[in-house]
């Protein structure tokens, strides 16, 4: 799902030279992908090669606003996608696959290198759309919520900046929603671990923070982001970024040196570049989660559109599809019926305060507390468990 090295690495599990052994490949290691990575042997079992490709590491995005308010390391946060799929018998190639011809099903890398392939998958995520958030020489750093391996690095230079001045940098969130609020709280939780005083703004176009939650929710959650001294700027919105910091739609310049950008999320460019249909949602998916017009590419999470019915940009969706993907690749293979994904239509949300506290959501019930934060860090630690090898 990161964007680094280029360059191509040879698994210790060799790719088959059988040109007539079907082969699966999953492009990008997303939560999707590694519950299939970790079933490799079923595709051995059907005389199949599965192959994930990928350029670096897993980064746990359930995690990461945690990662930043300094709450886990970085090796809590990550997965080794390529020990996991050659742990259970499948092939890993550290590239980036740059395009897809779905006519001669071919796969082209970074490196130069092409594949073919029988079926694929594509689970790449999201990437932030900055637009007017591109800054300006000399003006602030702007970090995009995803990928998820900058925001560490956000971290570490905080940090370095409080060691050496003793004082926050100025950071403004960008975004009122789950994500944005979270980031915010957890930018005031790691000054507070340095015991330097929070400078952290946040805003966002909604009167409310949180707005789709239920009303006292939301209200309870903006006085715990006022508690930990994050300064909101509500129903309005950045209009432009300075040398100096941003500027507000209402003409006020507001000076940061860092801006967080938790808005304007969309997938990644690669599944525009199919010449299939595609939205700034991602490839287009019918219920059984593969193409629209071509039943051999698959795609799941934030890199696809479903069909059906449009769903949230949540990991949660991404990880309840990769079962089904996973056994309608398996019966593509051998020529069986494929099943149709059903998301749920109500599911468990947990926010991450950065004090201990959590604030939990479940359709139009909530629970701010620290037995929110335990669950959240439960379910969390678990997800993570189930592939580490």
């Amino acid at each position: 799902m990161t964007t680094l090295s280029g360059r191509a690495w040879r698994s210790k599990s060799r790719m088959p030279t059988d040109p007539s052994t079907p082969t699966v490949i999953l492009v990008g290691a997303g939560h999707a992908h590694l519950h299939i990575a970790s079933r490799a042997a079923d595709y051995r079992a059907q005389g199949a090669r599965l192959v994930l490709i990928d350029p670096g590491r897993f980064w746990y995005s359930g995690m990461a606003t945690g990662l930043l308010g300094g709450q886990y390391s970085a090796a809590d946060d990550q997965v080794d996608p390529a020990r996991l799929i050659e742990h259970h018998g499948g092939t890993f190639i550290r590239d980036e696959v740059t395009a897809v011809d779905p006519h001669k099903r071919m796969v082209t890398l970074a490196s130069g290198r092409a594949l073919r392939y029988d079926w694929l998958s594509l689970n790449v995520g999201s990437e932030v759309h900055l637009g007017k958030l591109s800054a300006p020489d000399g003006g602030p750093r702007v970090w995009p919520v995803k990928p998820i391996p900058p925001l560490h690095t956000l971290r570490r230079e905080l940090e370095s900046a409080m060691a050496a001045r003793g004082r926050m940098p100025h950071v403004v969130v960008v975004g009122g929603g789950a994500t944005g609020s979270e980031l915010a709280a957890n930018l005031a939780a790691l000054a507070r671990r340095h015991a330097v005083a929070p400078c952290v703004t946040l805003v966002s176009r909604s009167s409310a923070v949180l707005p789709q939650a239920p009303a006292q929710a939301s209200a309870k959650l903006q006085r715990v982001l006022n508690h930990c001294s994050v300064t909101l700027r509500l129903a309005t919105s950045v209009t432009r970024l300075t040398t100096g910091g941003v500027q507000l739609d209402d003409g006020t310049e507001l000076p940061c040196d860092h801006v967080v950008a938790a808005v304007g999320l969309q997938a990644k460019a690669l599944t525009q570049a199919l010449g299939l249909p595609a939205s700034r949602d991602g490839l287009r998916v019918c219920a059984q989660m593969h193409s629209v017009d071509d039943p051999r590419i698959f795609a799941a999470g934030d890199c696809a559109d479903y069909a059906p019915r449009r769903l949230p940009k949540l990991g949660v969706f991404g990880v309840r599809a990769a079962a089904v993907i996973h056994q309608n690749l398996l019966a593509s293979l051998a020529g069986q019926p494929l099943k149709p994904y059903q998301p749920q239509r109500r599911w468990l949300a947990i926010l991450n305060l950065g004090d201990g506290r959590g604030l939990l959501l479940w359709w139009r019930l909530w629970w701010l507390g620290r037995s929110s934060a335990w669950l959240k860090n439960r379910i969390d630690q678990r997800f993570m468990r189930q592939f580490r090898v």
